[in-house]
């Protein structure tokens, strides 16, 4: 099986990528509600020092414990840190605007950097202001200990595009990977979409998680009170668990969309022709 099938597909909201539709079977339980979170935008949250970043001022926009964690970082200039060399978390991080030095790199808009908690740590520094997107997790046995690059001019970019036979629709993407660990799926990408980007009703049995970097998005999503409406503006995140249904009609853009999207393993998807047709609840 070759690597893109692997990968199954990319779904949106989050994009999607599919060489073939392969769902999953249905989970034995339903979706976990207490865990979702869906229309959070960064500019609504107060900012709080963050421990775990320096105490770098950081707006909050998920905590699922003291070790995972989701947060849009304020540098100031003049800001340093240097992590410890014992770390109960792995790091990934994404510039979204200014320049950060991190350690003989520097990481400038776009540019991704991950940190598992086994690596050496290098000295952060912003020389003005920054603003980063960082996420903190447990550490996994597949973390391993090297730290990984990615800059926004590396290139990378390639088509993914959905099977009408599959949606219904053809939509027409593009992917570039930051992180991808072949042994569980695991994955960090970035989605690129023109303007009116309609997505089909889907289901992923896995969690999904999604940062708007650029654009606009509409979407609905499928919960036991009926469908719930909401948009995404730049700094709109949503973390969705495993089995719930989304995107439909209503969804779209007005202009061209880039996501960060993340997935703990294979992102398979499931496509329905209503809401109600692939509902767990």
């Amino acid at each position: 099986m070759s690597q893109l099938c692997r990968m199954a597909a990319i779904a949106l909201v989050a994009g999607l990528m599919l060489m073939g539709n392969t769902p999953q079977a249905a989970a034995a339980e339903p979706p976990d509600l207490d865990a979702l979170v869906v229309f959070r935008h960064a500019s609504d949250v107060d900012p709080a020092p963050l421990a775990d970043f320096g105490s770098a001022p950081a707006r909050l926009l998920n905590r699922v414990d003291d070790v995972q964690q989701v947060a849009v970082v304020d540098l100031p200039a003049g800001w340093q840190w240097q992590p410890p060399r014992t770390r109960r978390q792995s790091l990934e991080l994404f510039v979204l605007s200014g320049t950060l030095q991190w350690g003989d790199v520097l990481l400038s808009a776009h540019d991704y950097a991950y940190l598992p908690a086994a690596a050496p740590a290098p000295r952060l520094a912003a020389d003005g202001e920054v603003e980063v997107l960082v996420y903190f997790d447990p550490p996994r046995d597949t973390d391993g200990n090297q730290v990984r690059v990615r800059h926004a001019d590396d290139g990378g970019w390639r088509p993914g595009i959905v099977a009408e036979r599959d949606a219904g629709v053809r939509l027409a993407l593009e992917v570039r990977d930051l992180l991808w660990v072949e042994s569980t799926g695991q994955r960090t990408w970035l989605l690129r979409a023109r303007p009116d980007l309609v997505v089909p009703w889907e289901r992923h049995e896995t969690v999904e998680e999604g940062f708007l970097v650029a654009g606009d998005y509409h979407l609905a999503e499928c919960l036991p009170e009926g469908i719930v409406e909401g948009s995404y503006r730049p700094g709109g995140y949503f973390y969705r668990s495993a089995g719930i249904v989304h995107g439909g009609p209503a969804s779209g853009s007005s202009d061209e969309v880039v996501w960060l999207l993340r997935t703990p393993t294979t992102l398979t998807v499931e496509f329905f022709e209503s809401c109600e047709a692939g509902s767990r609840f």
